[in-house]
């Protein structure tokens, strides 16, 4: 299986940059690996001048560094079975994968011979949008998971495969609402205890507009302080 690993999408996330360094030092066959916000991971910060999983599909003749990048990402893509992209947040307990709507079977079956029982699908541009062969890796910081040697030897164990088992129940949701700083503040979301992947009430689903019930994800991430958080929707 032809394995395409991707870190530093955003340049101040660790686990990725880390993960790919371990590749380069030792190489393994069917793994190849990528820097993809090179500028932001010299400079850590988690982007330059846009946000590079907000840039696709991006636009090759660009003269922004961020936007050409991410057509020559999406490009690249193509190339592999499996794209693996690796991201952190500061938020406990918020292990979790992200698909495109479009995604290939093998990127389900992916994520469970990965151990990941939580898939968000992603319709927003994002690169699982347009590369429906990539799996988003989402790794609190205080996971034991926040390791490279682990992702690692997963992922060497990924590459001698031919064929994927079937894919075991996993959780799946859809993202369905980007919550705000004003959201926040208008119904002092600081005080509801909201903890990720346990619902909302309905009362507050109701007052955010979206279908009860609801989901948190990534509430007051240092690493996106512009935003509050995300909800999700359960998929059957």
């Amino acid at each position: 299986m032809k394995i395409l690993v991707i870190g530093g999408t955003h340049g101040n996330e660790p686990l990725g940059p880390s993960v790919v360094k371990l590749f380069q030092n030792k190489p393994v066959e069917g793994a190849t690996t990528v820097l993809a916000n090179e500028q932001a991971i010299l400079k850590n910060k988690r982007f330059i001048k846009t946000d590079l999983n907000r840039s696709f599909p991006g636009d090759i003749k660009s003269a922004d560094y961020e936007t050409k990048r991410a057509a020559e990402l999406k490009k690249l893509c193509r190339r592999f079975d499996v794209v693996l992209d690796f991201h952190n947040t500061y938020c406990p307990n918020n292990d979790c994968a992200f698909v495109g709507k479009s995604a290939k079977e093998i990127i389900y079956k992916t994520a469970s011979f990965l151990k990941l029982k939580r898939i968000i699908v992603a319709d927003y541009n994002c690169i699982n949008k347009y590369a429906p062969n990539c799996l988003s890796v989402e790794i609190s910081l205080t996971s034991k998971l926040n390791n490279a040697e682990i992702w690692y030897k997963k992922i060497a164990a990924l590459s001698q495969k031919k064929e994927l088992p079937p894919s075991e129940k996993v959780e799946r949701y859809k993202f369905v609402y980007r919550i705000t700083l004003e959201d926040r503040d208008r119904l002092n979301l600081k005080r509801k205890n909201l903890r990720a992947f346990k619902p909302i009430s309905p009362s507050l689903a109701k007052a955010l507009r979206v279908k009860n019930p609801a989901y948190p994800i990534f509430i007051g991430d240092g690493y996106t302080p512009y935003n509050y958080g995300g909800l999700l929707n359960k998929q059957n």
